[in-house]
């Protein structure tokens, strides 16, 4: 609908974009995508940085073992161990970052649409004021009508102050996500989130997990170890028997990893499934709103309703959308804690 439209795009201009100089031209302000977004996030993200320099000296010191003819299997195994965790903290680095970005914002989207609601209820406030005194100095209203009215007025202006204030916050914390010192940017919409994934598929994501990984890899150089000194000739039996226990401890403890994760997976794609619920009532919510919407204008049309009426269901069903959203986006952001999970990686934090 028209009003959809005008709101939003009037939502996703920040403030800071808005003020130019008396008498010139605006200049023009970029438009930052959601993706490229996440990728800036993450190149500027330390533990990111951090994280690819561990990659770099894992893979040298392997690159170093395999080139020495001297090197023992069990340190080969070591090195190659190191490299694939190397590898695993940094797509989990990533992803943590991605996810602090995707947060971030999502949330200045959702300080939009508050801007642009309080900036309609507002208006209508306005609208409601002219009208008491307009029937105040008819003799249809009294004093305190009027006040009443303006007190609104003054509650609303309150309520639109925050609302901006609220969404430069969160276009700075936006900003310390992408390393930028202020980004006065226009946001294009986030994706819609995808379908939440069957729970074989979500299982599927297991061995990838760091937790998991580090203990797979506890046991295969148990394994190697005892393998090593399992020599009766020249190992005493108490030290192969220890080694041997150190693999049944290994074995137990990937077991036991990958009995929680699988909980943990199962608890995390519920709640996928309870915000896709959400999301779906949200839909049926805003549907109803836009009839009305509808309604209400082929009543104003036909002179049945006054404008105000219609005015006031058009703020219902901008702020039915602004729900709507906001549930978009919190299913987005339990799929990505559900493949943070998986990822063994903890919701990012910023930069």
């Amino acid at each position: 609908m028209w009003w959809v439209g005008l709101a939003f795009a009037m939502a996703f201009v920040p403030p800071f974009a808005r003020v130019v100089a008396q008498g010139a031209a605006p200049a023009p302000v970029p438009t930052l995508a959601f993706e490229e977004a996440l990728d800036r996030a993450a190149d500027a993200n330390a533990s990111v940085r951090a994280a690819r320099l561990d990659l770099a000296t894992a893979e040298r010191e392997l690159e170093r073992v395999r080139a020495d003819p001297t090197s023992l299997r069990i340190a080969r195994l070591q090195a190659e161990q190191a490299q694939e965790r190397a590898v695993a903290s940094l797509a989990a680095a990533r992803e943590s970052a991605r996810d602090a970005a995707a947060s971030a914002y999502e949330n200045a989207l959702q300080a939009d649409d508050r801007v642009a609601i309080a900036g309609a209820a507002l208006a209508i406030a306005e609208s409601l004021h002219d009208a008491a005194r307009i029937r105040f100095e008819a003799g249809a209203a009294t004093r305190l009508d009027l006040e009443r009215a303006a007190n609104d007025v003054q509650a609303a202006a309150r309520d639109l102050d925050d609302a901006r204030q609220s969404r430069d916050l969160a276009y700075q914390r936006l900003a310390s996500q992408l390393g930028d010192a202020e980004a006065p940017v226009t946001l294009t919409p986030a994706p819609a989130p995808g379908p939440v994934p069957d729970l074989d598929q979500v299982r599927s994501w297991a061995e990838a997990n760091r937790t998991v990984l580090a203990a797979a890899h506890q046991l295969a150089l148990a394994e190697a170890q005892a393998t090593a000194i399992d020599v009766p000739l020249t190992t005493p039996r108490a030290d192969i028997e220890a080694a041997r226990d150190r693999v049944d401890t290994a074995r137990l403890n990937l077991d036991e990893q990958r009995r929680v994760l699988d909980l943990e997976l199962q608890q995390a794609r519920n709640a996928a499934v309870a915000a896709a619920a959400r999301l779906q009532s949200a839909d049926e919510a805003l549907a109803t709103a836009e009839e009305d919407v509808r309604i209400q204008r082929v009543r104003f049309e036909a002179g049945t309703v006054a404008q105000l009426t219609l005015a006031q269901s058009e703020l219902q069903a901008r702020r039915q959308h602004a729900a709507r959203t906001t549930a978009e986006h919190t299913l987005a952001a339990t799929l990505r804690r559900l493949s943070l999970l998986a990822l063994g990686a903890g919701p990012g934090t910023g930069p």
